[in-house]
């Protein structure tokens, strides 16, 4: 019985040091894992940490240069925080600077070409004032054209091929005020020819057209011509406008204006 209580006491000591040794082994792992963790964390933070300036314009009121330097600075901390040889904080300065020089290399060519596009906006600009400008005179003139004036002679005329033609068309003018004669003129076959005659047989103005066709075209297209005539100084009684046609097919149209009171130019 005795041996039997002896037994059993050195198997319950067994035991005890067998647990202990567990407990022991368990709390050497935690701590490990718990410096582990931690010194993961604090090199990812300190890897997180070393980005460089991105922004192409000025930030918080500081140039992109002035905030590369700043953040060196801070750059340079963290490489002495992290340790490493002479020769790794060296080679990473260099590479430091080397980005840095690229990244302001392509500032300044941004701001190159954000300079030039610039100058051609604001030459846009002054371009489309001067066109504003140009548009509010005819304007005016128009207005004052419309205000001023009077119609004598509004026409049109289709010409057919069948036969050559010729016509003339008479209108009187009374007063020496500005004269406006406007003449527009569309043949797709033959030739034309428009004069302008004033009450003394002088020729004022003439607009001649000859069709020119073109074999590679699949439609036949228009020969076109225009003649605006401003005549000053109007000589006063039976004005001619004549037309001769040989086989041409199209249309003419044509106005005859006059001043009934001086314009802006007169």
């Amino acid at each position: 019985m005795l041996k039997l209580i002896l037994r059993s006491n050195q198997l319950l000591n067994i035991k005890f040091i067998d647990m202990g040794k567990s407990i022991i082994f368990l709390f050497v792992l935690l701590l490990s894992n718990t410096f582990g963790f931690c010194q993961v964390e604090k090199d990812s933070l300190l890897e997180s940490y070393i980005y460089p300036p991105n922004s192409y314009n000025n930030y918080d009121g500081l140039t992109p240069k002035e905030s590369w330097d700043i953040h060196k600075a801070a750059y340079i901390k963290q490489l002495k925080a992290k340790g490493g040889t002479s020769e790794e904080y060296d080679k990473s300065l260099l590479d430091y600077e080397k980005q840095k020089k690229e990244f302001l290399t392509l500032v300044e060519e941004r701001n190159r070409i954000a300079e030039v596009q610039r100058e051609k906006d604001a030459e846009l600009r002054k371009k489309h004032a001067i066109q504003r400008h140009l548009a509010e005179e005819r304007r005016k003139k128009s207005q004052a054209w419309r205000e001023n004036a009077k119609e004598i002679l509004i026409k049109n005329i289709t010409l057919t091929h069948q036969t050559d033609d010729s016509e003339s068309m008479a209108f009187k003018v009374t007063s020496k005020m500005t004269l406006y004669i406007g003449i527009r003129a569309h043949i797709k076959s033959g030739s034309t020819l428009i004069e302008i005659y004033n009450p003394k047989g002088v020729k004022e103005g003439e607009l001649s057209l000859k069709y020119q066709s073109d074999a590679n075209q699949k439609v036949k297209e228009y020969t076109s011509g225009a003649l605006d005539k401003t005549i000053s100084n109007t000589e006063v009684g039976e004005w001619q406008i004549k037309i001769s046609s040989q086989k041409s097919n199209g249309n003419i149209a044509m106005s005859v204006a006059q001043s009934i009171k001086p314009t802006v130019d007169e």
